[in-house]
């Protein structure tokens, strides 16, 4: 088994006839994404004849330090296919050839024990970071899986939402795209998050979603103007909620209730096994996925410490999270006091 350069024709062998097995994390689309965006990105690959299994990751250099990413901006990342294990201890090889002071791997949380042993095997990681997801099964709409009076409750939602005039938007054009981009960045004001760049969503709009591992979808009013959407990342076995907004004046429409109930109907059609949430960062957003049925989870992200003396150290955590925008370096717990 040989470990070589995902080149461009290994990856439109991939891409023209993708393993039923695959995550939309995985899928090669994110290098040429990733590329796009000015990313120094690359691809491993495992090839017997074929190609086996393949990893994305990027070199990130600041402030005198190099940090091996496998993956940012979707959190997760990692080999997928066979030989993981081989795959990993190529990547830890370059990072150390490269004088890497980090590498730092986010396993999906679909990851099996097994799996993981692997990584860890593989990495030898310093450093590991368990993180909350919610999962969510699939075998039948969720709405099917909760309590009646929760049913209750959001299907009233979903009434007072049609009531109102809401039509779902399977696919923003080019245009709503750029109108949903004003809604985004205006709620992210609002509430003092941080936002992709809009060059990421617009990369995601114009590569991902031809690949079939996006659905960028929204919600309009009686008039036709956008109300906000959501962008989901899909495969056939799973779906991820990934990014979204919503106008805060229209709130009391429950488009985001209406929308997620369309596409949650429309991922169990088509037999997707799992529904991914992802994190939740406040305790409300938790609550509303819960009232879904979803359910806690774990994943993990592996960092190998390749540079005790790293010039890391010498920045604060904000600097860093400035630094290495969208990626995952070090626990912050790391840091010396």
């Amino acid at each position: 088994m040989d470990v070589v350069d995902f080149d461009s024709s290994l990856r439109q062998s991939v891409a023209a006839d993708p393993p039923s097995d695959l995550l939309a994390v995985h899928h090669p689309v994110w290098l040429d994404i990733l590329r796009a965006l000015g990313e120094d990105a690359h691809g491993l690959a495992a090839v017997d004849g074929e190609v086996r299994g393949w990893l994305l990751y990027t070199v990130t250099r600041a402030a005198g330090a190099t940090v091996v990413s496998s993956l940012p901006y979707v959190a997760y990342g990692g080999p997928h296919g066979q030989s993981k294990e081989v795959i990993l201890r190529r990547l830890r090889e370059i990072a150390a050839s490269l004088g890497a002071d980090v590498l730092s791997v986010g396993a999906s949380p679909l990851l099996t024990d097994e799996e993981e042993q692997r990584y860890r095997a593989a990495l030898e990681p310093t450093h590991v970071l368990e993180s909350a997801v919610q999962l969510q099964s699939l075998d039948t709409h969720p709405l099917q899986q909760v309590s009646p009076k929760r049913r209750d409750a959001i299907e009233s939602e979903i009434r007072h939402a049609i009531r109102g005039g809401l039509t779902a938007v399977a696919e923003l054009s080019e245009e709503q795209l750029e109108q949903w981009l004003a809604i985004y960045k205006k709620r992210y004001e609002e509430i003092g998050a941080l936002p992709y760049p809009d060059a990421f969503h617009r990369e995601l709009h114009r590569r991902a979603v031809p690949a079939g591992v996006a659905e960028m979808c929204g919600v309009v009013d009686a008039g036709g103007r956008l109300l906000g959407g959501i962008a989901f990342l899909v495969s056939p076995r799973e779906a991820t909620y990934f990014s979204s907004a919503f106008a805060s004046d229209v709130r009391h429409l429950n488009p985001t209730t209406f929308l997620l109930n369309e596409a949650l109907g429309a991922f169990v059609a088509r037999g997707i096994e799992t529904f991914n949430w992802h994190a939740s960062p406040t305790p409300g957003v938790r609550a509303y996925k819960q009232r879904w049925g979803s359910r806690e989870h774990r994943h993990l992200y592996l960092s190998a410490l390749l540079k005790r003396d790293t010039s890391l150290f010498a920045l604060a955590p904000a600097e860093v999270r400035r630094l290495f925008p969208q990626r995952f370096v070090l626990p912050f717990s790391a840091w010396p006091r």
